[in-house]
């Protein structure tokens, strides 16, 4: 370590010039925001989703809605249902001309925004214009899309528009869905604006602008921490530095291997700024602990020589951790959702990064100056270093005692990891005073479903009546699902074949209708490709259960009908299968990433201390606060969502590295005293670091909980009470093990 402290200017140097090329690269990053960047680009039902916009256009709807109180002209009372007023004979449905006008009126604004496919808007003056002067058919018109463009209450109308391919359009998607609001905002006040393209795009926009404004936060708190902690400038500007210098060269890395920012990516700043900050607290609270040790004494150290042996004394530990990190962030490559094994790749890049910049800031901060001042004491330090000396005391007195409770706890919670379930429900990852979840209770109560989905099918070269009876059957079938299940939408060109008059047959009004309504039938039947679509609406905020459930009916009719009929290849997908399917794979994922992790840190540490029995003890304090927390989860009927289901290989992860830093100090202590005082000398060293380290991590975490994206609140809010956690099991179920498993006659000599 003499030379590398002895180059600590030229490492600085480097360093410093290191960031300076990264910054402008760093800032070209970007987020991926498809919801196809979820999955494989084999995934079958990503396959499905391109193969049908190729044969039916776009599949993004955007649903504008509002409240037309003079809808229809006909005296409504508020107890007035549609159904009552289709079923009358003698209604003809005819628009008020107020409603007419403003109806055009949006739409044709809506219609000249760039990225909207004016050819296949769809609004109730469209409809009944291009519908014939036949009160009957007029009515099943009125009846097919009842729902979609006009409310049971026969009061809230409807605009579902079709976005253009992102690729084909000449702005963002972005811009796009800014315009949409901007324009039925100046409308209507008094509206809504839902759809799965508007919920994709911001769940993207919540997290980019949550990931700089808390990385930021956390950034100014832990600064405070550390200024608290230590009382100089030096101590915080050089962390800090290192963070940012970490967190710029992993972004430009990024850059440069072609990659792009996933959703749970968007944690990396964040994550890299705790990290970073924890292993800074743990090297300077030893680096402190030497110099006042012998301060004031004829063997004082210098502050060359403190650092020296500062980084010779911990090289070994803090490797390690950063190993071990690794390690935990790794074993999310299991995961079957591509956002987050591109996470763990990001995060095991930014732990390498983290040991190189360890590197090169740390000699020149602990030994570059003259005069350089240690660290100072703490406030309140004195009554730390008492709490755990009383700890230590306890443990030596009543280690049964003490082991019989962390028994009892983890007994009482292994039950409740059984007990844990998933939550498919995508909405619930926005708050409740979001505008998105406000848009979707105005729609879903009044209209109908905003999740929209498909169910597609080879047809004959020439449509025949008896084909469309058949599809008209199977369209009876799937609205059958939703008389058990959350409401379900239907629209197929089945009904529109099969409403009045009856005379001709099917092939006939379809003929008629096609002639009419020709954007209607392009966007569900392709005469070139011999393809048809029957669209499916469903409520986006209905229960995890019943989502799930009414995908697995309809496939199950779908598969049952092309059984026992000859339409070929059929398939039942769409973005809100796609949706749902994203967080399915997540309780599985997490029990795999959690025994991968486990798997590796065993590794790691048996390697670290070359000891199995080292290993093994090592794994108990970080499995404890996961059970805990885990086993709290699922007795309060929490489900898993996509920030919950990172915590247990995550928190493995960092948690682990107090352990490798408690046992190395505890290894350190053994060489020249008992086991009784060594654990004393590591309680009051590394005792210390872990607790420091452990609020390190605890408000950088808690800053995650501001966050509006609801993942990145559970993600933060749960990893701080895993952090808060894994200080009892580092300093009061480590302790006990270490006591019982040490030979008095022998210490393992670390590989430091």
């Amino acid at each position: 370590m003499h030379r590398i402290v002895g180059l600590r200017k030229l490492l600085l140097l480097l360093a410093v010039i290191a960031v300076v090329v990264a910054i402008p690269v760093s800032n070209q990053l970007r987020f991926d925001e498809t919801l196809e960047s979820f999955f494989p680009k084999d995934h079958p039902d990503i396959e499905i989703l391109h193969r049908s916009r190729g044969e039916f256009g776009g599949d993004e709807f955007v649903i504008v809605a509002w409240t037309e109180p003079k809808l229809f002209q006909h005296k409504l009372s508020e107890e007035t249902r549609l159904e009552t007023l289709v079923a009358k004979r003698r209604w003809q449905p005819e628009l008020t001309s107020t409603a007419e006008e403003r109806i055009s009126l949006l739409a044709s604004k809506l219609n000249t925004i760039e990225g909207v496919d004016a050819s296949q808007s769809q609004h109730l003056v469209k409809m009944l214009d291009s519908a014939p002067k036949i009160r009957n058919v007029r009515r099943a018109m009125l009846n097919l899309f009842a729902g979609t463009l006009v409310g049971e209450d026969a009061k809230t109308t409807a605009i579902v528009l079709t976005l253009l391919p992102e690729a084909d359009s000449s702005v963002s998607r972005a811009a796009t869905l800014r315009n949409i609001r901007e324009t039925v905002a100046e409308f209507e006040s008094d509206s809504a604006v839902a759809g799965e393209p508007v919920q994709i795009h911001d769940m993207f926009r919540l997290v980019e602008e949550d990931s700089r404004t808390l990385f930021l936060a956390s950034l100014a708190i832990l600064a405070f921490v550390l200024l608290f902690l230590f009382h100089g400038i030096r101590w915080t500007l050089g962390t800090i530095g290192l963070v940012l210098g970490v967190v710029v060269c992993t972004r430009a890395i990024l850059v440069v291997s072609g990659s792009e920012l996933s959703m749970v990516g968007s944690m990396l700043n964040s994550l890299v700024t705790v990290i970073g900050v924890a292993t800074s607290m743990h090297v300077l609270v030893h680096y402190r602990d030497l110099r006042l040790e012998r301060e004031g004494t004829k063997n004082g150290l210098s502050p060359v020589s403190a650092a020296v042996e500062t980084l010779n004394q911990m090289a070994a530990p803090v490797l390690w951790t950063c190993v071990t990190t690794a390690v935990g962030f790794g074993s999310l490559l299991v995961s079957q959702i591509t956002p987050i094994r591109s996470f763990s790749l990001m995060m095991c890049l930014a732990t390498g990064v983290i040991v190189a910049g360890s590197i090169m800031i740390f000699p020149a901060m602990l030994a570059l100056g003259p005069r350089l001042k240690a660290p100072s004491i703490a406030p309140l330090e004195s009554w730390l270093d008492r709490g755990l000396q009383v700890v230590c005391h306890w443990l030596e007195r009543h280690p049964w005692k003490t082991a019989l409770a962390f028994v009892t706890v983890t007994a009482l919670c292994i039950p409740g990891v059984m007990r844990l379930t998933i939550e498919t429900n995508f909405s619930r990852n926005f708050k409740e005073s979001s505008s998105i979840i406000q848009s979707l209770r105005f729609i879903e109560s009044r209209l109908g479903g905003v999740g929209t989905w498909e169910v597609a099918f080879d047809t004959p070269e020439q449509l025949s009546d008896e084909f469309l009876t058949d599809i008209l059957q199977l369209t009876k079938e799937l609205k059958s699902v939703g008389e058990t299940s959350d409401a379900l939408r239907v629209i197929s060109l089945a009904d529109v074949a099969d409403m009045p008059p009856r005379m001709r047959g099917p092939e006939w009004m379809l003929g008629r209708m096609q002639r009419r309504f020709p954007e209607l039938v392009e966007g569900m039947y392709n005469d070139e490709e011999h393809r048809m679509r029957i669209v499916l609406r469903s409520m986006e905020q209905q229960r995890a259960e019943s989502r799930a459930q009414q995908i697995s009916s309809v496939r199950s009719v779908v598969q049952g009908f092309s059984e026992t009929h000859d339409v070929g290849e059929t398939s039942a997908s769409g973005m809100f299968v796609l949706m749902t399917e994203i967080i399915q794979s997540l309780l599985q994922d997490q029990l795999l990433s959690f025994l991968w992790a486990t798997g590796g840190i065993f590794l790691c540490m048996t390697l670290a201390f070359r000891s199995i029995r080292i290993g093994i003890i090592s794994l108990f304090p970080n499995i404890f606060p996961v059970a805990l927390l885990l086993g709290s989860l699922g007795w309060a009927d929490v489900p898993v969502n996509i920030g919950t289901a990172m915590i247990s290989s995550v928190s493995m992860g960092l948690t682990v590295d107090s352990t490798i830093h408690y046992i190395f100090a505890f290894e350190r202590a053994r060489r020249t005293t008992t086991v009784s005082e060594a654990l004393q000398l590591a309680h009051a060293s590394a005792g210390r670091a872990v607790v420091f380290a452990h609020m390190a991590l605890i408000a950088g975490f808690s800053v995650l909980t501001a966050a509006r994206f609801i993942p990145l609140v559970y993600f933060g809010g749960l990893m701080s009470l895993s952090m808060f956690w894994g200080v009892f099991g580092d300093l009061v179920l480590l302790p006990l093990l270490l006591r019982w498993t040490t030979r008095v006659s022998s210490a393992v000599s670390p590989s430091a």
